[in-house]
Formats: C-alpha cells, structure tokens, sequence
C-alpha cells in the first residue's frame, strides 16, 4: 500500500492529496523503469523507421555510442509502431550473442528465445531452423503486411556468418511472399562493419540489411532536455486514464501550483555543461539518456512524495547533486580515456 506521508508546513495539503492514486511502495513505473520516453531524438527515429517500413526496405543500421538510449528508443518503437501504421504487425527484440565462434544452432535458439517461442531449446539443428522459418511465416501471414519485424541489439556483435544464415531465411520466407524487416541497433563499430563489408565485396550484406542508417544521439540542447522533461510532467500517466503524471504523482502540492519540471532545463543544461568544463572532459555535450533518466529517477524518489524527507519542490543543487549521483562525471572521463 502506498504510504503518504504528512507535510505540516502546507495547510492545503489534504486537498491537494485528496485523489492521489494508492500506488504500492515501489512499483510506480518511474521506480521499475517500465515506461517510454519519447525524446527529441526517439521521435526523429520513429519518423525514419515508419517510413522506411512503409517502403518495404528489408534492413537498416541504427548506431550511437553506449547508454545514449538506444534500447528506450527501441521499448518506444516497439509498443507505437503497430498503432502509426494502422496495423498489428509483429515487432521483436532480439539481443544477438557475444560469442567468440558464430554458431547457426546458437543463433536460431537466440531468435527463438527472444521472440518468446515455448520451444526455443527444444530439438536439432534442423528441427529449430524449421521451427523459426515456420513461426516466422506464421507471424507474416497474421497481418496483412506479410511482414515481421527485427531490431537486433548490440548487432556489432553479428559476424558474417550470421548475415549469411538471416539471408538464407530471408530468401526463403520471401518465397512465401513473407517480409522480414531487420533493423540492426548497435554501437559505433556497426557502421564500421558496413564500411569493412562494402571494401571487401560483401554487398549482398549491404543491399540486404544495410540499406538505411542512422546515427543515434543523447540529449544534446535545451530543447532536447525540455522535451524528455516534459513527458514527466505532461505525456505520462499512472495509473491509466487516472490523470496523474509522473511528476503530479511526486510532488503533488507543487504541482498544483503551477511547478513542473521542464522549467529547469536551462539549469539542467548548464549543470551538465559545467561539470564537463569543471572535469576537463573534452567534446561537445551529448547527454546519454541512461543519465538523464537517472537524474530524474533520483530527484523523484529522494525527494518526492514517498520519501521520508520529502519536499515541496526541488532546486538546482539536488538537481546537481543527482546529476552527481548517476556517475555521470566518471563515465565521460572513461569514455575520453579509453579514445
């Protein structure tokens, strides 16, 4: 049961509590980390992949350094794309393997696995790759796009070997007039493969599952901080059709007030942009959205309504403080150490 804590410095505060959802201590959604945040840069993804589905185009790379927010851009792809395209078209999130030796048996267990078969483990070789064409053909023909949908994190991973097996089952599915859309989420060295495939004559590759690419980014302006912000304090809801958005949730009083968070997004970007000068850390700002989430995740839960020590409103130095907390300093000096 949620607890709710007495504030005795505000007399109105059982008015503004009042009709404050009862949520169990720990599983609001900015606690489990179980929500979408549609920032700036998400919402340029989502335009170029709904196209680039809409033109059948069979692959394309999606790259960015570590924790820029690749895997909440591809929660956020996979839960709206099937209500953009009017259609409900089978999406997976498939996480390829990080072994040293490419394995076919291992491969086809993965994209079983990840697409949540109950028999993913189950038989030989031969009998899972029948299985995975088969529950792929399945899944096309309960559309009518004939098409699944592929993003594959940490596809820098994936070998030659691997684009030979999903071009063997690309092929045959496309006899069955079934479309396999891959998209291929990774970290820089992705788009180096595409440059070392393109040099050494590999452009089945190419054509194939590399036709489009992107190159992902953190939050790097104002405006950018200003928009993941504001889907705390606007374009969420919890519980559902409850009308209680994140921030409402944990400082309800301020709130009411007129208070939100997306008023601090100069601070925000200038607290991070001081700590770069102050830490010597070299290139231009470019905020990874495991950080930035983080920081919010942090003010809410320190000083929200559900904390012992809760406060009415918050102010620039607990944001600097949170910014702080995330480590954020100590993984940009990593990252500049280890260019």
């Amino acid at each position: 049961m949620a607890r709710i804590l007495k504030d005795n410095t505000n007399p109105n505060e059982d008015t503004q509590l009042s009709d404050r959802p009862v949520i169990p201590l720990g599983s609001h959604p900015v606690e489990t980390d179980d929500y979408q945040v549609p920032t700036n840069e998400i919402l340029y993804v989502f335009k170029n992949v709904c196209r680039w589905i809409q033109l059948r185009i069979s692959g394309a790379v999606i790259y960015g350094r570590p924790r820029l927010g690749k895997t909440w851009m591809i929660k956020f792809l996979k839960a709206n794309i099937p209500s953009y395209l009017a259609v409900d078209v089978p999406i997976h999130h498939i996480v390829s393997l990080h072994g040293k030796i490419a394995k076919e048996e291992e491969f086809i267990e993965t994209l079983l696995f990840d697409m949540d078969h109950d028999f993913a483990l189950t038989g030989k070789i031969g009998a899972k790759r029948q299985r995975l064409l088969k529950y792929l053909e399945q899944q096309g023909s309960s559309n009518r796009l004939r098409m699944v949908i592929l993003f594959i994190d940490e596809a820098q991973c994936l070998d030659s070997l691997h684009f030979e097996w999903l071009m063997d089952y690309y092929n045959k599915l496309d006899l069955l007039k079934i479309s396999i859309v891959i998209f291929l989420v990774g970290q820089p060295q992705l788009h180096s493969q595409k440059t070392i495939y393109s040099r050494g004559h590999e452009d089945q590759i190419i054509q194939r599952f590399m036709i489009e690419e992107y190159k992902f980014s953190g939050l790097k302006t104002e405006s950018d901080i200003k928009a993941c912000l504001k889907c705390f304090d606007d374009r969420s809801e919890y519980p559902k059709n409850s009308g209680w958005s994140f921030t409402r949730y944990f400082f309800p009083e301020a709130f009411a007030a007129g208070e939100r968070l997306h008023n601090f997004s100069k601070d925000i970007h200038d607290l991070f942009s001081e700590l770069r000068i102050k830490f010597n850390i070299k290139g231009p700002l470019e905020i990874p959205m495991k950080h930035m989430i983080t920081t919010i995740k942090i003010i809410m839960i320190d000083y929200g309504k559900n904390s012992e020590k809760h406060m009415y409103w918050i102010n620039t130095k607990q944001w600097k403080d949170a910014i702080l907390k995330t480590n954020y300093v100590a993984s940009e000096q990593r990252k500049s150490f280890e260019k």
